[in-house]
Formats: C-alpha cells, sequence, structure tokens
C-alpha cells in the first residue's frame, strides 16, 4: 500500500477519533454538570428498596436502570436513578435486588430534587461525577492529538495536491508551447500590425 494511502487511512481514524472524543467530551461534561446540580440543591435521603434491571448486552451484563423507593413528607416515591454506572458489579441478568455489598444495595443513600422528587441520584454516583477531572483531561487529550493529526494531514495533502497540479499544469504548458499566464490560447508572440 503506498504511503499517501495510509497517510488518508490514519487521517480518517483521527478524524473519527476527535470526533467521538467530541461527543464523549460534550457528554462528561454534561454528566458533571448535572451530578454538581444534585449536590449543590438536592436533598440527602436514604432509599429503603432498591431494584437494579441488569441485562446481557453486546459487550456483557450491564445495569440498565435502578429504580429507588423512598419517603417524602410520608409519601412513598418511586424513581429511576438519574446517570447511574453500568458496571452489573456480578449482579444476575434480570429485575431484582442488587446483591448486598455493591454499589447499590439498599440502604442506598441518594440526593433527589425537593421541586421534584422523582428526579434522583445515588449520592454516591453524583459525588463521583462531580469530582471526575481524569476522565475529561484524557478525552481532552485524544481530541487534542485526533484534532492536530486530522489538520496536518489535511494541510500535508492539500500541499501535496497544489504541487503536483503545479507540476501538471507545467508539464502541459511545455507540451502545448503555451507561455505561462496567457490564458488566450496565443504563443505570447506579437504580431506586427499592417499599415
Amino acid at each position: 500500500m503506498p504511503t499517501s494511502r495510509w497517510v488518508s487511512v490514519l487521517g480518517v481514524f483521527a478524524l473519527v477519533a476527535t470526533i467521538l472524543g467530541l461527543v464523549a467530551l460534550l457528554d462528561i461534561r454534561h454528566q458533571r454538570a448535572v451530578a454538581q446540580d444534585f449536590l449543590d440543591t438536592g436533598v440527602e435521603m436514604i432509599a429503603d428498596q432498591v431494584e437494579v434491571a441488569v441485562w446481557y448486552g453486546r459487550g456483557g451484563d450491564y445495569v440498565d436502570e435502578v429504580e429507588v423507593t423512598f419517603v417524602v413528607a410520608t409519601k412513598r416515591v418511586v424513581a429511576t436513578l438519574s446517570n447511574s454506572l453500568g458496571d452489573p458489579e456480578g449482579n444476575a441478568e434480570g429485575r431484582h435486588p442488587p446483591a448486598a455489598g455493591t454499589r447499590y444495595a439498599a440502604p442506598l443513600r441518594i440526593v433527589y430534587k425537593p421541586e421534584d422528587p422523582s428526579q434522583v441520584m445515588a449520592l454516591v454516583d453524583a459525588e463521583e461525577f462531580a469530582a471526575d477531572s481524569a476522565t475529561p483531561a484524557g478525552v481532552a487529550g485524544i481530541v487534542t492529538i485526533g484534532g492536530t493529526t486530522t489538520v496536518a494531514i489535511a494541510v500535508g495533502r492539500l500541499a501535496q495536491w497544489r504541487l503536483l497540479s503545479g507540476r501538471v499544469d507545467r508539464a502541459e504548458r511545455r507540451r502545448v508551447g503555451r507561455p505561462r499566464g496567457t490564458g488566450d490560447g496565443s504563443t505570447g508572440r506579437h504580431r506586427r500590425a499592417d499599415g
């Protein structure tokens, strides 16, 4: 495979990495903002009943949702956690209470929005997402490297194209015998006007 083809393939991978990195970075920033908002404005509570829905996907088992039950002003609230992690931690597939000692096992410390108790997040998730600075920095590095590589390859390919098209133009002018810059099909020689 010629070098120019490898450079093009590398450019495509760099562009894809940059785009996926930007999407991930935006998602991480959103998760951090949501978590920080829960910590700043939420009310801490204990959920006495928890149920996880663990399903099997392409990459293995994952926690699809976590449902919690807690009491607010003598009223029982059943809600689904926002931004829960997908690691099943050995929980079996299906809908059931999480295994003892796992991340979402009852009693679970949660934070809910006082204006809407159905908006709830596990306290451990809120603290972890809000404090996570390593993941965004790593993803930003991928975006920077991918973006820089993409731009460098694009500039190199443009320069190569301009260089090659200049060679072709010069070769064509030599073949036809036209001097550079006339553009009117003349040979560039001036004819003497009659009388």
